[in-house]
């Protein structure tokens, strides 16, 4: 199946699926395309999933069923959401509200020589800068990873300065470059890349029980708690996404908080 095809049985299914409703004008919109061309995506999507939806003459509309079900596209809010905002000039796109993005020193002849190293297993000879070190200086280090935090990108890599493996934020490097010839250290080596550990969250004890039950309702919890795996290089991360790494004065700002005894198990990875 060609990729255009995909494309256009995803945005068919988000609109089925999150709005509930198809017509053939907002895949016109959509792809600026004729109406006969945008039926004809409807009528082929229509022959693989002949009875997720039909045509209500009345609403002028192909209406999603309540067993419809997906074949190109997940679940998720955000699969919607993405579709869409990369179409943010057209009507049907604007629905969906979103913020700005700051835009990190981020370039192809920057990441290039990272993903090779990291592909490759290479030793890396690269300058970078930081807080405590605001001029550039070379550091050797042998990357095994990159890290998308849900803001910034981070490299994980053993530092032969250090003698460790540390994060490094993407955007700091020089970008100037040497390869040093094959690595050492990779994320086998790693351990706490290798560790997997478990966050528990659960309302702030300082919620009233009806205040407990909406944070519950609102993160899907079980039994008031939400478990979340990841590795223990990128808790901390995860306490960031989640606003967890401080602690707010009000209870209705804070929310969420981390469960006491998880707290303790996992004091040796939060700094």
């Amino acid at each position: 199946m060609r990729w255009e095809d995909i494309k256009r049985y995803q945005v068919i299914e988000a609109l089925l699926l999150w709005e509930g409703k198809l017509n053939a004008r907002q895949l016109m919109d959509y792809f600026e395309t004729s109406r006969p061309t945008a039926q004809k995506y409807i009528s082929e999507y229509k022959l693989l999933n002949p009875t997720g939806f039909e045509f209500i003459s009345q609403q002028r509309a192909h209406i999603a069923k309540p067993n419809f079900t997906p074949q190109f596209i997940d679940f998720a809010f955000s699969t919607y959401h993405a579709l869409f905002n990369l179409q943010s000039s057209q009507a049907v796109t604007s629905l969906v509200e979103t913020l700005p993005q700051v835009h990190r020193n981020i370039s192809p002849q920057l990441v290039r020589p990272i993903l090779q190293a990291i592909r490759y297993q290479l030793r890396l000879d690269i300058g970078y800068i930081s807080l405590s070190s605001p001029e550039f200086e070379d550091r050797i280090i042998q990357p095994h990873s990159l890290v998308f935090d849900g803001t910034r990108y981070h490299v994980r890599a053993f530092c032969e300065k250090n003698q460790d493996y540390r994060d490094f934020v993407l955007s700091r490097f020089s970008g100037e470059y040497a390869f040093e010839g094959d690595a050492s250290h990779d994320q086998s080596q790693d351990i706490r890349w290798q560790t997997e550990v478990e966050l528990v969250v659960c309302p702030d004890h300082r919620l009233n029980d009806l205040q407990k039950q909406v944070i519950a309702h609102d993160y899907q919890m079980k039994d008031q708690k939400l478990v979340l795996k990841t590795r223990a290089a990128l808790l901390k991360y995860l306490l960031q996404h989640l606003r967890l790494d401080i602690y707010q004065a009000a209870a209705e700002q804070q929310q969420i908080v981390i469960e006491p005894e998880c707290r303790k198990q996992l004091s040796p990875y939060i700094s």
